[in-house]
């Protein structure tokens, strides 16, 4: 038997490997050889040159694009067209390419820029060694000679723009120049300076002319008032030393009321009286008071007439001059529009001179920056004929054959004896036979079936030791929560009746007709089953969900109908949704789980838990005894049915 098995290993594994080898190797051996050819050119784009249409690529930097457009330009189809048919000229045959040996061409070489520098580096591939050097050299003969006729055409043409602006912009200065003389010289206007015009000038004068005469005549009218309002209280209008003759009788009387103080300190008044002398003073003091009163009253006569005067020379002043600058205001009202249309002429002019100086600096930018704008290339590495071949690897290839056909050879031979592997033979345990050592108290036929010389004796099986119940992972109120948010509507009416008490089974079991939503309750467990109260979400989606009479109520679909897998499935799914730790241990069972620990902590009769849950093996029963609390059972009343994590569902 272990000779055949030998020998049938012995040849699936050198079938298998002889054919593997055969394949691999005759495929690795029997490609054609392809060959690589590369060259390196150093592009320098000028400043402003334009030598192709071709956008370079959205991701480069500023200072990238002129580069990566001329990398575009020099893979464009104008220059392969261009190559192709200078190699044809040069006697090379391009027909082995195919229809459209430019499209070929294209296909085999690219140009890849290497990163951080302006040098492209340009790869050929094909089958025909002898061409890939030439058609990559003939590319770049090519682009330089493109690039150099394009910027000979783009700086002609620069050239041209530049000196046919100057030409237009210096045209548009001399008219517009002219156009302000001409209106400068029809309406006298001296300058674009306000102060050097006649008519502005005479209006700002009178202005302050008139300015001056209106302060003339408030200060003429103040006086005019205080010398009335003087004159009417009886207060002195003109002061002595405005007065010489008023000043002069005034003196005198008080010389003379000096005297007669003196003569008064030295005699009597009776005395005095009779004293021709002193008679004589006081008349003449008297004469003088009087005259002094009339000459007051003249001055002020004369000061009210002077005052009044001033103030009708003043307003007539006043009055001449708003007369002239009414005459005048009209005149520098059209003086100043004719001012306003001359001063936007010359700042016209001024910006037709700023743009035409602009311009001629520009063409002299042009011609002076002519060979620092012009771009240059040059050949880093020219394009070589290969000497080996690019691709296949042939001996790296058949290293690869070798061993993936031994694994391959080695995993048949498994597989093989896999399916062909002989049934265990069961451990038979020889005794040898010794006198008066055996006792056998059975009928006497049971031995005849044993042999002379070997008994075997039956064993019977050790006695085992009650199995220890393990429960399912219980599930926090925080994770039952996270379970039902992450659920769609099929899962959380599932997760809804496992934490409602009904096993997996009867939900596979219930149909519509099991559920009444106007009673609130579901029949579960058959005709002989139980009444389960509907809560509030759950009569939310049982109300929401189409209803078939007589349907199951997980229908599930004709390809997958609902079994215990696709709930476990559909629960496990929104484990991984609510990020909940260790999700591949939540199935149905740890839900119904959960459930029952919640009534049985809360100290439940077992009896009225069984009416609840359906019925429990003894064992089951026995194991969640342990998770009751101390003390006398509660009756079902008292209980809470509905799980924490499904008030809030509930609120």
């Amino acid at each position: 038997m272990a000779k055949q098995s030998n020998r049938r290993r012995l040849r699936v594994f050198l079938g298998t490997l002889i054919v593997a080898l055969g394949i691999s190797l005759a495929f690795t051996w029997l490609r054609t050889p392809e060959y690589r050819a590369s060259a390196r050119l150093d592009i320098t784009p000028g400043v402003g040159s334009v030598t192709s249409s071709r956008p370079a690529p959205s991701g480069a930097t500023a200072s990238q694009r002129p580069f990566l457009t001329e990398v575009q330009a020099l893979a464009s189809r104008p220059v392969f067209e261009a190559a192709a048919a200078r190699l044809e000229n040069s006697g090379e045959d391009l027909s082995v390419l195919g229809a459209d040996p430019v499209a070929a061409l294209q296909a085999h070489i690219e140009a890849l820029p290497v990163a951080d520098t302006n040098v492209v580096e340009l790869i050929a591939t094909g089958r025909r060694r002898e061409l890939l050097a030439p058609i990559l050299n003939a590319v770049i003969g090519v682009y330089q000679d493109r690039l150099a006729d394009a910027y000979r055409s783009a700086s002609s043409e620069s050239m041209a723009q530049a000196d046919d602006e100057v030409k237009k912009l210096e045209a548009t200065v001399v008219a517009k120049r002219r156009e302000g003389e001409a209106f400068r010289m029809r309406n006298n206007i001296v300058s674009v300076e306000r102060d050097e015009n006649e008519v502005l000038a005479r209006v700002r004068n009178l202005s302050t002319s008139l300015s001056t005469a209106e302060d003339r005549v408030a200060a003429a009218e103040g006086k005019l008032r205080a010398l009335g309002a003087s004159a009417a209280a009886g207060k002195a209008v003109v002061r002595s030393r405005d007065d010489p003759t008023l000043a002069n009788l005034e003196q005198r009387a008080s010389q003379m009321r000096e005297e007669l103080r003196e003569a008064e300190r030295g005699f009597t008044s009776d005395y005095l009286a009779k004293d021709p002398k002193v008679v004589t003073t006081r008349a003449r003091l008297a004469e003088l008071e009087r005259q002094i009163g009339e000459q007051r009253r003249a001055s002020q006569q004369t000061a009210l007439l002077e005052a009044q005067e001033d103030l009708a020379g003043a307003q007539a002043a006043a009055a001449r001059i708003r007369n002239q600058m009414a005459t005048d205001r009209g005149e520098a009202a059209q003086l100043t529009a004719r001012f306003n249309v001359y001063k936007s002429i010359q700042d016209a002019l001024a910006e037709l001179e700023k743009a035409y100086r602009d311009a001629v600096q520009q063409r002299a930018r042009l011609d002076a920056s002519e060979r620092a704008r012009m771009p240059s290339t040059k050949v880093l590495e020219a394009a070589t004929p290969p000497r080996e071949p690019w691709r296949p690897l042939y001996w790296r290839d058949t290293g690869l054959s070798i061993g993936g056909s031994l694994a391959l050879a080695l995993l048949a031979m498994w597989l093989v004896e896999l399916f062909n592997r002989p049934d265990a033979q069961p451990a038979v345990v020889l005794i040898q036979p010794q006198a008066g050592a055996l006792r056998y108290e059975g009928a006497p036929q049971a031995l005849a079936y044993r042999s002379a010389g070997t008994m075997s004796l039956d064993a019977s099986e050790p006695a085992l030791l009650p199995r220890q119940v393990r429960f399912p992972r219980e599930l926090r109120a925080d994770e039952v929560a996270a379970l039902m948010r992450a659920s769609d509507d099929e899962s959380r009416l599932v997760i809804l009746l496992l934490l409602s008490g009904i096993t997996v089974e009867e939900i596979l079991d219930l149909r519509w007709s099991t559920v009444d939503l106007a009673r609130g309750i579901i029949r579960a467990g058959g005709e002989s089953g139980r009444d389960i109260a509907i809560d509030r979400a759950l009569h939310q989606i049982l109300e929401a969900a189409p209803k078939l009479p007589g349907s199951e109520l997980l229908a599930g679909s004709a390809q997958r109908p609902t079994s215990r897998d696709s709930i476990d499935a559909q629960i496990l799914c929104a484990a991984h949704d609510a990020a909940i730790e260790d999700a591949t241990e939540i199935t149905s069972e740890c839900l119904r789980h959960t459930y029952l620990a919640f009534l049985v902590r809360q100290g439940i009769r077992f009896a009225d838990l069984t009416r609840l849950v359906g019925p429990l093996p003894a064992e089951i029963i026995g194991a969640y005894s342990t998770l009751s609390p101390p003390g006398a059972r509660m009756p079902s009343a008292k209980i809470q049915r509905l799980h924490p994590a499904l008030r809030e569902e509930n609120a």
